[in-house]
C-alpha cells in the first residue's frame, strides 16, 4: 500500500498480490490502466459484491475477520455518513485489491496512507476501507476497471490453507 515509502524514487508501480501471479509487461499495464484513462491509482472492481456492508457479512461469514471487528469498523463507517450504495462515480463501490497500479503522485500517496491507516486501524479486510477512504477523499483519477481486465493481468490461485502443524511424536 505504502509503495511509495519504500521506493522513493520510483515514479510508478504495480503490486500483486501472492494468490496471483503477473502475466503482462509492466509497462503495457502502466499505459493501458493508467495512461489511456488518465488515472493515478486503478484498481479491479470486486467480482462478487458492490457494496463495503455487503462485504462485512461476507467476510463474517468466511470467518476472514471476527464479528465484532468489522461491526466496529462498519458502525464508525456509518456514523462518518458512508451510504450503502452499491455505485460510485458509475462504478461499482467496491474493489479488489489483488493488483493495485499507481503513479507514486503526492495525491496518491496520500490517499494510499489514509488507506494503509484505516487497514491498521480496523481490520486488515482492505476491501472494506478502500471505498471508505475513497469516498472521503474524493480523489480524482481513481480507475477501477472491470473484472475481465484483472483476469486477463494476473493468473489468481487463491490463497492457500495453512496447514496444520505436525504433532510432535511422544517422548
Amino acid at each position: 500500500m505504502i509503495s511509495h515509502r519504500l521506493f522513493p524514487m520510483a515514479r510508478y508501480s504495480i503490486w500483486v498480490d501472492s494468490k496471483s501471479q503477473f502475466r503482462r509487461d509492466p509497462l503495457g499495464v502502466i499505459e493501458a490502466l493508467l495512461w489511456r484513462s488518465n488515472s493515478s491509482l486503478a484498481l479491479s472492481e470486486h467480482g462478487a459484491r458492490s457494496s463495503l456492508y455487503d462485504e462485512g457479512n461476507a467476510i463474517v461469514k468466511k470467518h476472514k475477520a471476527t464479528p465484532e471487528e468489522v461491526k466496529i469498523q462498519l458502525d464508525q463507517y456509518r456514523q462518518d455518513g458512508i451510504p450503502d450504495d452499491k455505485r460510485f462515480n458509475g462504478k461499482k463501490a467496491l474493489a479488489e485489491a489483488s493488483a493495485i497500479v499507481r503513479d507514486h503522485a503526492p495525491s496518491t500517496n496520500l490517499f494510499m496512507c489514509l488507506w494503509f491507516n484505516e487497514v491498521v486501524r480496523f481490520t486488515s479486510r482492505d476491501q472494506l476501507s478502500f471505498p471508505y477512504v475513497l469516498r472521503r477523499l474524493r480523489l480524482p483519477g481513481v480507475h477501477l476497471f472491470p473484472v475481465c481486465a484483472r483476469k486477463d493481468l494476473v493468473n489468481s490461485f487463491g490463497h492457500r490453507r495453512k496447514v496444520k502443524p505436525l504433532a510432535k511424536e511422544g517422548r
